[in-house]
């Protein structure tokens, strides 16, 4: 080997030493210290903004800040620090319009979107304001009306920044969560593929698998289309908050139909309650869709019915565990529905704590844990779903072996009568072209050789007939035993070829030879379209069997000639 890569020791020295330089250039490539670089990549804090309630600002706001007694809409002020091109006023909170004024002149304006000619608070939770150095130092006057919404009509905070800080500050907090959720869907499609791969290769198909499939494919779906949706740094990039918001909503409202008859698939025995959970939140979604569409609330306003629907899901989930639990009917349970019952009280756990977490507003990511929950669960479904697939893989290939021994014949493992009345009746159907040629076969003196050498022998006669059939026509439609001594080949070939391929199967027969059975004499007739014009299938086998029979009696009457003349001679 180093004879090949070293012709000399000259070359041995230059591949070391190029080994080296090219190490050295790349450790020396993570060291280097590039100060231009350091100095673009670095993105600008955000500067907190004072907030005044009159124009001479003496009367500070503190934030958060809640408008629940003040009119529909208010005005505050504050003053700008030094700003430059590029720069933003970065607004958050619950809003429906926003306006702002420098020197008296309207300078932005921002109204509710309308979907489907609705108007809606979808995707109103942040607003940028774009300013350039020409605001420096200056008083601005933002109008704001916010949104009448049951978790508080307030906005949380007010700075001066830059997009690239905004989305750089999200893209840390949602990165984990955007990752696991990625991990998620993949679990889910994972799913999916091994229980519809279950599905359709079991033995008995049951309506229950498929659910599962779907409804697990379903539930992951919504959650990582709000997990996605449900920071703004998407509606910045995709340059539309409302979309974004809408997708966030529906995917939220959406995901306790799907989770319950998760859930139902788990533990059928919960049915009751979890179709009367499932039908609650199936009537959740039509009554918020009717009450928007008559535009006597906006989503945002009716967040509060499907937050009570996942609190009531999460106890079912907390049932379900519990009822796997139990002591007396755990031992009953498979494999697959005990990772299921430690994935559900995994998740039940880790939402509990995000509940809590999002009800006393800490600054913890609740989403992120709420995240890893669903990761768990359906990575515990996962499992259950190779389990299954395992198990189904292994009925699959009883249920193929169980198949393939109907249809062989046990003695020589050609296939057998069965499968010859199959392949007659697709030829039947689908037509053949005129060079198929169906052959039968017969062995000569069977009884004979039962007679006077013993079954084995015959059973060896029998199993040489076949191996010498298998060896010379491999590319054979068909090649099977029909019972007794009678065989069938059917073949796609030429005459010419045929003939010649005959002559060395015969000759091979005679040749073979065997513990018990030293030569193989048969009898055969051939049946094609192109020697019997516009024959059926059935028409054929009956010729091809006519010839076969000839073929027989010339074959005994020359035989019985031959033993009389040898008789004479004695």
């Amino acid at each position: 080997m180093k004879a090949l890569i070293f012709k000399n020791k000259s070359d041995k020295i230059i591949f070391f030493l190029t080994a080296f330089i090219l190490f050295f250039y790349i450790l020396a490539a993570f060291v280097f210290s590039d100060s231009d670089t350091r100095y673009a990549k670095k993105v600008p804090d955000q500067i907190p903004l004072v907030l005044f309630s009159d124009p001479e600002m003496t009367q500070r706001i503190n934030l958060p800040y809640n408008n629940n007694k003040s009119p529909d809409l208010f005005t505050v002020y504050t003053k700008l620090p030094r700003t430059s091109n590029g720069n933003v006023i970065e607004f958050h909170g619950r809003y429906k319009t926003l306006s702002a004024k420098l020197d008296g002149k309207t300078v932005y304006t921002s109204e509710l979107p309308s979907f489907l000619g609705l108007k809606t608070y979808a995707g109103r939770n942040s607003c940028f304001i774009p300013v350039d150095s020409s605001y420096s130092e200056k008083k601005i006057c933002l109008e704001i009306s916010l949104q009448d919404n049951l978790y508080g009509a307030s906005f949380q905070s007010l700075c001066l920044s830059t997009l690239a800080t905004y989305i750089s500050g999200q893209m840390k907090k949602c990165i984990p969560s955007y990752v696991l959720s990625l991990l998620l869907f993949i679990c889910s499609l994972f799913s999916l593929n091994a229980f519809l791969f279950s599905y359709l290769y079991q033995r008995k198909r049951t309506a229950l698998d498929f659910n599962i499939a779907i409804e697990t494919f379903l539930v992951s779906l919504s959650i990582v289309v709000w997990i996605v949706t449900n920071y703004d740094v998407l509606g910045m990039i995709v340059g539309n908050m409302a979309l974004v918001g809408i997708l966030n909503y529906l995917s939220f409202t959406c995901m306790p139909i799907f989770f319950t008859s998760f859930l139902y698939t788990i533990n059928p025995k919960e049915n009751k309650l979890l179709n009367i959970l499932k039908k609650l939140a199936e009537l959740n979604l039509a009554v918020q869709f009717l009450l928007f569409i008559l535009q006597i609330f906006d989503f945002t306003q009716m967040l509060i019915l499907t937050h009570i629907i996942d609190i009531i899901a999460v106890g079912m989930t907390i049932i379900v565990v519990f009822d796997f639990a139990s002591l007396k009917k755990f031992k009953v349970f498979s494999i697959e529905q005990k990772f299921m019952c430690f994935g559900s009280a995994i998740f039940a756990l880790f939402v509990v704590i995000s509940l809590i977490l999002f009800i006393f507003k800490t600054d913890l990511n609740y989403m992120l844990l709420i995240t890893i929950g669903f990761l768990l669960l359906f990575a515990m479904h996962m499992v259950t779903s190779l389990l299954k697939l395992n198990t189904s893989l292994k009925e699959h290939a009883k249920l193929l072996e169980s198949e393939r021994n109907s249809y062989r014949d046990q003695l020589t493992s050609l296939g057998n009568r069965r499968l010859y009345y199959r392949k007659v009746a697709k030829l039947e159907a689908m037509g053949f072209e005129d060079d198929v040629n169906i052959i039968m076969i017969d062995v000569n003196g069977l009884k004979v050789t039962n007679d006077t050498l013993g079954h084995d022998a015959g059973d060896e006669l029998l199993v040489g007939t076949a191996v010498c059939m298998t060896e010379s026509f491999p590319d054979a439609e068909l090649l099977c035993r029909l019972g007794g001594d009678e065989f069938c080949i059917i073949l796609q070939e030429k005459p010419a070829v045929l003939e010649k391929r005959m002559n060395r199967f015969l000759a091979y027969a005679e040749n073979w030879n065997g513990s018990l059975i030293k030569s193989i004499s048969m009898s055969y007739g051939i049946a094609n379209r192109k020697k019997y014009p516009g024959f059926t299938v059935s028409e054929l086998l009956k010729a091809a069997d006519e010839e076969m029979y000839e073929y027989k009696t010339n074959y005994y009457k020359h035989k019985n000639m031959l033993e009389d003349a040898l008789e004479g001679r004695r």
